[in-house]
């Protein structure tokens, strides 16, 4: 598959997805988020310090390659994926809490990416690497990706409110494999590479285990804070549910090391489908 076509079709499956979450969300959950903040603040914290310092104990517990250990940091440090967005809708949780975490963290990654990469990458391999976040890029797919289809959702949904719940479980069962699709071009990005073997293994143990971890801390963060179940659940997906395709383009774009991209190959192909899987199963439990 070439490059071009990769680049045309992500966005061709990623508009429709989040136009379908946002079918599923209405002003008055934001106003009810933003009504007690203590979810989204607790939330963002979490991401920003728990999960790193989850990571660092992983990667040292299990003594992975150096070059694996900085390329999961440098995933634990971008923000949550738009896609856990989709998640949330298609496992019956707080859409409205898993959008506004994922802006706000998409936000504060403009400062909080380099920081925390380039200390990871300090400690593992030893180089001083300069951090350059694609601003532009990112505050572009803020407004394509997310603004604008998910406020056109919730637009129709206010027009048509009957239609629109009749046509968003049939459209969740579509995001799954739109997910999956989209999983897969970010994996297979640009030059990026799976590695092979034993390296292969180790990586995947690694980002496995690394997925279980960032569920059962997100889980731990949400209880502390007495949140209820489907705000847990949101939780979980937003810890565990990085942005893959970002971490590929600063490995490879912003910071020329295509090896740091190795890890979230992986993990693409294993953690996160892992989410999606775990995702689909409350959903159907929550359904029936």
């Amino acid at each position: 598959m070439s490059q071009e076509f990769q680049q045309l079709l992500g966005p061709m499956i990623l508009l429709p997805l989040m136009f379908v979450v946002g079918l599923q969300l209405v002003p008055d959950d934001f106003r009810r988020v933003f009504a007690a903040p203590r979810a989204v603040v607790g939330g963002t914290l979490g991401q920003l310090l728990l999960l790193p310092l989850m990571t660092w104990a992983v990667v040292v517990a299990l003594d992975v390659p150096p070059v694996f250990a900085a390329g999961a940091l440098l995933l634990a440090a971008t923000p949550g994926a738009g896609m856990s967005n989709v998640m949330a809708a298609v496992a019956g949780a707080d859409v409205a809490l898993s959008v506004t975490l994922t802006a706000v963290s998409s936000l504060l990654a403009v400062v909080t990416l380099p920081a925390l990469a380039a200390v990871g990458i300090r400690f593992f391999i030893g180089d001083a690497l300069d951090v350059e976040v694609p601003v532009g890029a990112m505050v572009q797919q803020l407004v394509t990706y997310l603004a604008i289809p998910i406020g056109l959702g919730m637009w129709v949904r206010a027009r048509r409110p009957e239609a629109s719940k009749r046509y968003v479980s049939v459209a969740n069962r579509v995001a799954v494999v739109g997910v999956l699709v989209l999983t897969a071009l970010s994996a297979l990005s640009g030059e990026n590479s799976l590695p092979s073997g034993s390296e292969f293994v180790v990586a995947a143990l690694a980002a496995l285990l690394w997925t279980v971890f960032a569920m059962a801390l997100g889980f731990g963060v949400a209880s502390i804070l007495a949140l209820d179940g489907d705000q847990r659940f949101t939780f979980v997906i937003e810890f565990s549910a990085r942005n893959l395709a970002l971490t590929i383009i600063v490995a490879v774009a912003a910071l020329g090391r295509l090896e740091l991209g190795l890890f979230a190959g992986v993990y693409g192909a294993t953690g996160f489908v892992l989410v999606l899987l775990l995702a689909v199963l409350r959903g159907r439990l929550k359904a029936a």
